[in-house]
């Protein structure tokens, strides 16, 4: 089963939903999410991945294919815990 990439919510994102006072019970997620989130591939180094995430002040990343396919997501914590930083 392939995953076509739509958006992330993160837990920045749930903050910022619930700062609105909105009723996460019924919100729907395609409502909150942030679209045209930021993707990196699979070949690209750890160093490379990093940059991304300080650049662009976030903490996590989608990995996807050619085709935008959803194939993995890299956390800042996963580079904490393979001592890359």
């Amino acid at each position: 089963m392939t995953m076509k990439i739509l958006g992330i919510y993160t837990d920045g994102d749930l903050r910022r939903t619930l700062d609105t006072g909105a009723d996460i019970r019924t919100t729907i997620i395609r409502d909150v999410m942030r679209e045209n989130c930021k993707t990196t591939s699979a070949d690209v180094l750890a160093a490379e991945a990093l940059h991304l995430l300080e650049e662009n002040k976030i903490t996590s990343l989608l990995v996807a294919d050619d085709d935008d396919t959803l194939i993995g997501a890299l956390n800042i914590h996963d580079l904490f815990r393979e001592g890359l930083m």
